[in-house]
């Protein structure tokens, strides 16, 4: 009896969450809406034909969460309030214009105005914030199932099931809720089996034919999508060929299923002529006009280099060098694709605020004008905030950035820059998480950027390469660093590299040499601490905090499809890296600088994979991949410090503290600390590692206005190459512990899961998330799937089985 009891006030409860308790007498609720196919349209793009949708559920809840939020912002909603408030501000302003005296004055009260009414109107209209991200309730509407049909069935036609069909169901589950079913009968595709090509300009005939390899459409399934394709197609081929006048609606399509069986199409391609003309013309280019600062001032410069007429104000610009990256030539034919990356590569110069492009025809002439507005010569910026360096403690701290730009210093098109920075943060200690620090670090770096290749060229070569945005940054830099109680530490660093672009998706950077010198000086306590950690096995640190000297030579690799990071669309990123350590000590036999530095010689990889996928227009699936290592062949062994790699952290297995997971099974314990049923791990040290595996795969999906949520799988671990005779929780061997074996790795995977809100500000996404450790490779094997063992209290134990990060932007 008490069963049925709860099961009915359950029912009544979410039922109740679902908003049908907003229902009017004779109204349903639509609660579920379904599209059964078999064929190969996917079901979001079926969706997006429907016209009625049921109300959003996170995670599929039976909880209609904006609907309610709509009712609250209702409930506070005073439709009469808003109107007599529009007509003060509408009397207070007459009132104001009316008195001013200056028309400068009447216009910005009248501009004030406009936009305050303007607001108002919005609220009138949308309602107030509540109800704007909220839903209204999905009443059941029969007459939008019959619509939802007709839409469904006009985008087979467009996607070539030609003679397909739709059913619809209605099931009422009671008498407040509807579920709605569309079944999809597709049928077979049609085809577009051959092609009729009409023509009528035969220069134009020549030059379709010339690239009808490019057709799209021969071969492949009806689509409406591919017509428009391929009317593209033909757009840029002729506007890239001198065609500067042709417009898209030159191309005509028609399309015959009678002449052929089997659902066999023929199409007839047409390209027409303009109005009362026998044929296109072609433009050549008969000047090309450069102009700065169009509105500095009646004197000017005017000079010719390349066939391009400079025609310079107050600013002088290099020729030869601007010429570079403009690849509009006299008495060459227009070119659509030409004048945009010409646009495109002088935008990038970071000189000039706007480039615009635009061609005079008239006089018998034809003229390409390049109008730019040059930046300001000199430029700063600052920033101050408070800032959470070491997650693990999560003091806050303030900081302060600084930023001057100096262009064209030396009349080169160059970028002299200046980044200064200074900061205090409360931080753990490296040896030790329990002890905080004080940390101040302040320095600078002075950048010159140089549009160009410094390297020995030929102009040719040069010009070519032109349209790659080539870029030489050549930098140098101090930094203070002071951790009080620790050590003091000052970095010197020179550094050259050369960046490049191939396409807007692909950039490359080589860097010949990076070179610092690093002087340190530490405290007598925090020498005995690392003394300690030396005597345990961690080397590594030890090395890590003495003067040194670091070269090291690097390329990276990035490609872009479709702008990851930028919106809900099918994303991804593929990032590379290769990094050589101690080449310039390999020039000499002997150290540059003496025996009284540390010197490493190392090799260090990684590649990186992100992907959005999307699946509606309002839920996505992320996925990230990371595999990288490091090894170092000098005599100690060792690694800089920052070289290592580190797991766990709000932008890595998120369920552990930063750089706190691994290696490998590797785990000290905390024997002070008594638990009979496993052992209790410290998570005191920093734990660096020289190969490191990460995955994580991430659902992200709207939840209220600028809030959204994500349900996220974190996976991985560090190891090291060789032992470094430390001790573990997991077992007593002390001569492998961390190292990585191929057939044990797999069972060292730690894995951590959660979940996590993202908060758009625009300007910023503030990110928390919750994650707690599933699969802990520290503690003994047939003991590390914790789900056998789980215990309520754990889920507010951060220390040993989860963690609460902060973070900003997305984690990948």
């Amino acid at each position: 009896m008490k069963a049925k009891v709860v099961v009915f006030v359950l029912s009544v409860v979410l039922s109740s969450c679902l908003g049908t308790k907003y229902l009017k007498k004779d109204q349903s609720l639509l609660v579920k809406q379904q599209i059964k196919s078999e064929g190969e349209i996917s079901a979001d793009e079926l969706n997006g034909q429907l016209s009625q949708h049921p109300n959003s559920r996170p995670m599929q809840l039976p909880i209609a969460h904006l609907v309610h939020l709509r009712r609250l912002g209702l409930s506070m909603f005073d439709t009469a309030q808003l109107e007599s408030k529009q007509q003060r501000i509408e009397k207070k302003f007459n009132k104001k214009i009316a008195r001013a005296k200056s028309s400068k004055r009447k216009a910005t009260l009248n501009s004030k105005k406009i936009q305050k009414l303007e607001r108002i109107e919005r609220k009138l209209k949308e309602g107030n914030q509540l109800m704007r991200w909220g839903e209204k309730l999905a009443v059941f509407d029969s007459s939008k199932v019959k619509a939802s049909a007709t839409n469904l069935k006009q985008y087979l036609f467009t996607k070539g099931y030609f003679n397909g069909h739709v059913e619809a169901e209605v099931n009422r589950k009671s008498d407040k809720k509807v579920k709605t079913t569309y079944i999809v009968h597709e049928g077979k595709p049609y085809e577009v089996d051959s092609m009729i090509y009409v023509i009528k300009d035969p220069k134009l005939d020549t030059l379709f034919k010339d690239n009808l390899e490019e057709q799209l459409l021969i071969g492949e399934q009806y689509d409406q999508s591919l017509f428009t394709q391929e009317r593209d197609r033909v757009y840029d081929l002729m506007t890239n060929h001198g065609y500067y006048n042709f417009k898209r609606q030159y191309v005509l399509f028609e399309v015959d299923s009678t002449i052929l069986d089997d659902h066999r199409l023929v199409v007839r391609e047409t390209i027409a002529n303009p109005p009362g003309k026998s044929g296109h013309r072609t433009h050549r280019l008969d000047s090309v006009i450069f102009t700065t600062g169009s509105n500095e001032g009646r004197f000017r410069r005017v000079t010719t280099h390349n066939d391009i007429t400079f025609n310079f104000s107050k600013n002088k610009y290099p020729e030869r060098l601007l010429s570079w990256r403009v690849f509009l030539e006299k008495d060459s034919l227009y070119s659509k694709k030409l004048t945009l990356e010409t646009q495109k590569q002088l935008s990038y110069l970071d000189i000039f605020k706007f480039v615009n492009i635009n061609y005079d025809s008239t006089g018998g002439k034809f003229i390409a004008n390049i109008f730019t507005s040059p930046l300001k010569k000199y430029q700063t910026s600052t920033e101050v905030g408070l800032s959470v360096f070491d997650e693990a403690n999560g003091l806050p701290g303030p900081f302060f950035n600084f930023n001057a730009k100096s262009r064209n210093i030396f009349g080169g098109l160059e970028i002299f820059q200046f980044d200064g920075t200074a900061s205090i943060q409360g931080i753990s200690s490296v040896s030790e998480e329990e002890n905080n620090y004080s940390r101040l670090q302040y320095g600078g770096q002075l950048s010159v950027t140089f549009p160009q290749f410094l390297f020995p060229l030929k102009e040719s070569k040069r010009s070519a390469i032109g349209r790659y945005n080539p870029r030489t940054k050549v930098a140098t830099g101090v930094n203070f660093e002071d951790r009080r109680g620790e050590y003091e530490r000052t970095t010197f660093n020179g550094s050259m590299s050369y960046i490049w672009q191939v396409r807007d998706n692909s950039q490359f950077s080589f860097k010949p040499f990076d070179l610092s010198y690093i002087k340190s000086n530490n405290s007598q306590s925090f020498s005995d601490r690392l003394d300690s950690l030396a005597r345990q096995g961690n080397q590594s640190l030890v090395s890590a905090f003495e003067s040194s000297f670091v070269s090291f030579s690097a390329f990276t690799a990035s490609f872009n499809k479709n702008k990851y990071g930028v919106g809900n669309v099918n994303s991804m990123l593929l990032q590379g890296y290769l990094e050589t350590g101690g080449n310039l000590n390999n020039l000499t036999k002997d150290n540059i600088f003496g025996d009284s530095l540390e010197y490493y010689k190392y090799i260090k990889a990684s590649i990186e994979f992100r992907q959005n996928h999307r699946l509606t227009s309002k839920s996505a699936l992320a996925y990230r991949f990371h595999v990288g290592a490091a090894y170092a062949y000098g005599t100690n062994r060792a690694l800089p410090y920052e070289k290592y790699f580190f797991a766990g952290g709000s932008n890595s297995i998120r369920a552990w503290r930063p750089r706190r997971l691994g290696p490998g099974a590797y785990a000290p314990y905390d024997a002070s600390v008594e638990n009979e049923s496993k052992p209790n791990i410290d998570y005191t040290r920093e734990q660096p590692g020289d190969i490191i595996l990460e995955t994580s795969v991430e659902y992200r999906a709207d939840l209220v206005g600028f809030v959204d949520y994500a349900l996220f799988v974190d996976a991985g671990n560090t190891w090291l190459w060789r032992s470094q005779n430390v001790s573990s929780a997991s077992d007593g061997d002390s001569n492998d512990n961390g190292v990585f074996k191929f057939s044990e790795f797999p069972q060292e995977i730690a894995v951590g899961a959660g979940f996590g809100l993202r908060m758009d500000f625009s300007f910023l996404i503030l990110r928390l998330d919750l994650a707690y450790k599933m699969v802990d490779p520290a503690y003994p094997k047939g003991e590390r799937f914790l789900l056998d063992d789980y215990k309520l209290k754990y889920l507010w134990d951060f220390n040993n089985y989860g963690a609460f990060n902060i973070g900003i932007g997305y984690p990948f």
